[in-house]
Formats: C-alpha cells, structure tokens, sequence
C-alpha cells in the first residue's frame, strides 16, 4: 500500500472555514477520491504550523492504482469540480507520498477502521517522530515488534524526502477537545466575526 497525505492551509484559518472543509470533504471530495480509486483512511487538524490546519490520508494498493487515480482525475467532471471549491476554501495544499513504517501497519491500521466504525473511539494522538539515521533500521525493527502489543493504528514514513521521519498515528486522547464546529466557540464568545477580526 502507499499513502497520499495532503495538508491544506485554509485561506482563513478560522472554525468556520475549517467547519467548510469538513463539509466540502464529506460532499465532495472523499467521494471524488472514493470513485477515482483512492480510499480516506485518516484524516485530523492541528493547529502546529497554522490554526484549524486539515490533513487527510487516501491509501492507495499501490504506485500503478496512484498513477491510474491521477489520469482518471484529469478528465472527471466532479474532481475538477471539487479542486475549484477547495481552492477558494484552502488555496495551499502540501502533497507527500508514504509508505508504512512496517508492513504491520497496513493490518492495524484496516484493523483499527473497522473498530472505529463499529465503536467510534473519536480521539487519537499524531506523533511525528524523527529519527537518527544510525538507528532507524533498529527503531524500525523495534516498531514492528511492539505493533502487536501497543496501541498505535498506523505508522508511515516519506517514500521520498526525508527518510528518518516517522508519523504515528496512536489510539487515544491527551485529554484535547478534538473537533469542534464554530458553534462551540461562539458560544465561548469566539464568534465568526471575531475570527474574522483576528485575521484582518
């Protein structure tokens, strides 16, 4: 399998654009990648590089299935479609290959989909590690032999760049509030308007 991540960096990073995103995804986008091949297997924001900033993951069987999705876009009506929305909505978008850190990963990560479809665990830790060059061959061999043991749904490294990168996806929460849509903030006071203000 290879993995697709794209980071998009909303043109106001406010909850109301990023409460845009979600929808534009859940109506159009997911469904665009869906049809043309690809598979949303991830998706959160973090407010690390800029506030309410999205990531989502498609996977992909593999370079061949990758290659015949970005053909196929070219010609679709709805990609095309969907790409003109999510520009207005998020102009930059950072684009990367991956590959599982182990092959186990693959199985735990389809293992923890299915529990999260079932029994939605809602709340996850992003860790992104960086390693150094002279014991990444033994972090990794470590890595796949804790995958049985510890709760980590889904490892990936960059199958180009930087090559000592690891990004864990782990099972459970540090207490953080997750998703929140711009309702809960204003009723903090934060409203639309003064998001808007912050950003002027």
């Amino acid at each position: 399998m290879i993995y697709l991540e794209e980071t998009y960096s909303l043109a106001l990073a406010m909850p109301a654009s990023l409460d845009g995103f979600v929808k534009l995804s859940k109506e159009k986008l997911v469904p665009a990648y869906t049809r043309l091949g690809g598979r949303l297997v991830a998706a959160w924001f973090s407010s690390v590089e800029r506030l309410f900033q999205p990531t989502q993951i498609f996977e992909f069987d593999d370079l061949a299935a990758f290659e015949a999705f970005q053909t196929k876009a070219v010609e679709d009506s709805g990609w095309k479609e969907s790409l003109a929305a999510l520009d207005e909505l998020a102009p930059k978008r950072i684009t990367r290959l991956l590959e599982p850190a182990a092959p186990v990963f693959t199985k735990n990560l389809h293992a923890a989909i299915a529990e999260s479809q079932a029994t939605p665990l809602k709340a996850y830790n992003l860790a992104i590690l960086e390693i150094i060059p002279s014991v990444i061959d033994m972090f990794l061999e470590g890595l796949q032999g804790a995958a049985e043991t510890l709760p980590i749904a889904a490892s990936w490294r960059p199958i180009a760049g930087n090559r000592y990168e690891i990004i864990d996806v782990w099972k459970g929460s540090l207490e953080q509030s997750g998703y929140q849509s711009q309702e809960f903030y204003s009723e903090m006071g934060l409203t639309e308007d003064w998001w808007k203000g912050l950003r002027a």
